[in-house]
């Protein structure tokens, strides 16, 4: 085999470093520098984040909700993956001085000043958030951060007590090797969790306007309007609202499904324990609702509705009416347990005392039809909460064998007796003459 020189070994290894190193660098976004809108819509869930990169797309919000809309100056590059336009807020994020105003049609309705806010999650990130305004904001992130400092403290405090308690439990076990008495110490108590979370103060304009199409530009100190700063906002609010429920089936207590619309049925199997959980739900435009969430969204029918989850109803009883008479059923709360042994499985216990629950419903068995509504402390119903439970009747998988068997069935009947006719022809006397109507 013949040998390559060095030199020639060392060139080609540097050119495949040049041409990876350009593939590389063709894989990076090319950034511009733009004015945006920072947008925090409120949600059901939550306000959730999203970003107005382009003046072709409109901010949507809820009617009679506050939402934050921040003006900043940052670097923006459109991300193929998904098809949307992203911020590079760790390299740029400026914010942009000035007075937001709303125009709907050619009136000028609203003049804002930026205000300082800030976002918290009182049972953590994964959780429902609130909104807080001007000096509330400072009072609400202070008590963020002085309990985050409490709460360092009780864990330091904690770690040493329970580094004196393992030397402790060291030395009454040795003490126990030896002869002596076992004298076990107690374990130093854990803090409880802090779950509250917290956004640093921020600078944005609220928005809280009444269902409508406005637009929006800033204007800059110097009085002139910012370049790239105007939008579209879409205010709109729901058509009706009602009793959604959740439904646990709790043979797969992973997968709930949803009952939304009143007076709906709910299919299940003979015998199978249902666990609803009720919810205060309003109908929105589907289309809003996705912008809403992510003002780039592609999802979103422009004739569709969807039904939203507002809040969970706790104070309310089930009642039940079928054809063993009429009953009343409470909110309880519900524990998942997995079954011991290799076999996969789970049960759903009522909680013991001490525990936490998974979750919380009325749990209803599917017997025949029946017919549910919930009912308020004082006994009234609530409107839209009607549902029916049906158990379909199933027949056995081998009827459904025979029924490709009729027409085979039909149709040897009809060839026996056609051969019956026609043996019955050949076997007429000689003699004999046909008349009309008989068969030739």
């Amino acid at each position: 085999m013949r040998r390559l020189p060095l030199a020639r070994c060392l060139a080609a290894v540097v050119l495949a470093c040049l041409v990876g190193a350009g593939a590389a660098a063709a894989q990076v976004p090319r950034r511009e520098h733009r004015f945006v809108y920072g947008v925090n819509a409120f949600a059901w869930d939550g306000y959730v984040g999203g970003l107005s990169a382009l003046p072709g797309y409109a901010i949507y919000l809820l009617a009679g909700r506050p939402s934050v809309v921040g003006a900043r100056e940052t670097l923006v590059y459109y991300w193929p993956i998904t098809g949307e336009y992203r911020a590079d807020w760790d390299t740029m994020n400026v914010p942009v001085a000035g007075t937001l105003e709303v125009w709907e049609g050619s009136r000028l309705v609203r003049q804002l000043r930026p205000l300082p806010y800030v976002i918290q999650y009182p049972d953590g990130p994964d959780g429902r958030s609130v909104l807080y305004v001007g000096a509330e904001a400072h009072r609400r992130y202070q008590a963020f951060v002085r309990g985050r400092a409490r709460y360092r403290d009780a864990l330091w405090r904690y770690s040493e007590a329970r580094r004196r308690y393992l030397e402790a439990l060291d030395r009454a076990v040795q003490l126990r090797r030896r002869g002596g008495r076992l004298q076990v110490p107690q374990p130093p108590p854990e803090p409880p969790p802090f779950r509250l979370y917290s956004t640093e103060v921020h600078q944005g304009f609220v928005l809280d306007l009444p269902p409508g199409r406005y637009r929006i530009r800033l204007r800059t100190p110097q009085g002139i309007v910012r370049p790239q700063s105007e939008r579209t906002v879409v205010v709109f609010t729901h058509r009706r609202q009602g009793v959604a429920f959740t439904i646990v089936p709790q043979r797969r207590w992973t997968v709930p499904e949803r009952a939304d619309d009143g007076g709906g049925t709910i299919y299940a199997r003979r015998g199978e324990v249902l666990y609803l959980q009720p919810h205060a739900a309003r109908d929105y435009p589907d289309l809003a609702y996705a912008r809403l969430l992510d003002p780039q969204s592609r999802d979103g029918r422009p004739d569709g509705w969807r039904w939203v989850h507002t809040a969970p109803i706790t104070r309310a009883r089930l009642e039940v009416v079928g054809s063993a008479g009429r009953t009343t059923v409470e909110l309880r709360p519900y524990r998942v347990v997995q079954v011991p042994g290799a076999a996969l499985g789970y049960e759903v216990r009522a909680p013991r005392r001490g525990q936490p629950a998974d979750f919380h419903g009325f749990a209803v068995t599917a017997e025949g039809r029946l017919r549910l509504r919930l009912l308020d402390p004082s006994g009234r119903p609530y409107p839209g909460s009607d549902r029916y439970v049906r158990v379909p009747v199933t027949a056995p998988a081998s009827v459904f064998f025979l029924v490709p068997l009729i027409p085979l069935t039909l149709g040897a009947a009809v060839v026996a007796w056609r051969r019956e006719q026609l043996g019955a022809w050949r076997r007429e006397p000689a003699g004999r003459s046909r008349t009309r109507g008989e068969v030739r």
